[in-house]
């Protein structure tokens, strides 16, 4: 059980490597707010809270299941890395959906600038939020990502996959009032980033036919930072036509929502 649950972490996380390479960013016209507007405020002794659902495949792809837990991230201390720059090191707890005993699980680091949000766990870096906010801005926040970053958990085919360093990151709802569902809280301004939409047969109308299905998409609130994040990243390989193996998904699909904050 703790295995699957750091796995689940990890690919919620989703962090890229620290090698270096060129990161791309469009420049428009920007909001006129703060990254660090719309990131949980950095300041030790902060948290949120978030309920996680998550789809796995089972008995090669055959079964699914859905496990729900609640996980909280709380900043618990500042490092400064080999560069200089300031990073706030937030600690992952876990605990049921009775929130009665909270365990520690997961470590990583948030490193603010004027130019981008990014994530750091286990040398691995990920840009989340980049300057400026603006509707339709882009960047490549996979940059870093290393080629087939699933590999040794799930055996990918699809090229959206292997090559997430393609990816191309948008903002969306720029400064816009969202509602939280189930749970109904309400904020005031947000903005959205969608990440990747490809589908292949989806939904699955010829299952003797290759499907597949990426999607991620993340919003975030004013002041207290990410309230809902969706993704998708499976495939299903059909059948083969001797009948040996029966068509089956491999992949996860994962839902995080804001319960509780500080």
């Amino acid at each position: 059980m703790k295995l699957r649950l750091s796995l689940i972490l990890l690919l919620s996380l989703m962090v890229v490597t620290s090698c270096k390479k060129t990161v791309h960013f469009n420049s428009t016209p920007g909001y006129s707010g703060e990254l660090t507007d719309f990131w949980t405020p950095l300041q030790v002794g902060k948290y949120v809270t978030y309920r996680m659902d998550s789809l796995n495949f089972y008995f090669y792809g055959q079964l699914d299941t859905i496990t729900s837990y609640f996980a909280k991230d709380s900043i618990e201390d500042t490092v400064t890395d080999a560069t200089g720059h300031l990073n706030y090191m937030v600690v992952r707890y876990l605990s049921d959906t009775t929130g009665s005993n909270w365990t520690p699980n997961e470590t990583y680091l948030v490193e603010p600038s004027t130019q981008s949000i990014q994530m750091v766990e286990n040398n691995l870096r990920f840009i989340k939020l980049a300057w400026p906010i603006d509707n339709g801005y882009t960047w490549s926040g996979n940059n870093y990502l290393p080629y087939n970053p699933y590999e040794g958990y799930f055996i990918y085919s699809d090229d959206n996959h292997l090559s997430l360093d393609n990816w191309t990151y948008t903002y969306q709802n720029v400064d816009k009032r969202y509602t939280t569902s189930p749970g109904g809280l309400t904020f005031d301004s947000t903005i959205s980033v969608l990440q990747a939409n490809d589908s292949i047969n989806v939904p699955i109308a010829n299952p003797n036919a290759f499907a597949s299905r990426t999607y991620w998409f993340e919003t975030y609130a004013k002041h207290i930072g990410l309230v809902y994040r969706q993704t998708q990243m499976w495939e299903y390989q059909p059948p083969t036509p001797d009948g040996t193996q029966s068509g089956y998904k491999i992949g996860f699909q994962l839902t995080m929502r804001l319960i509780d904050h500080n």
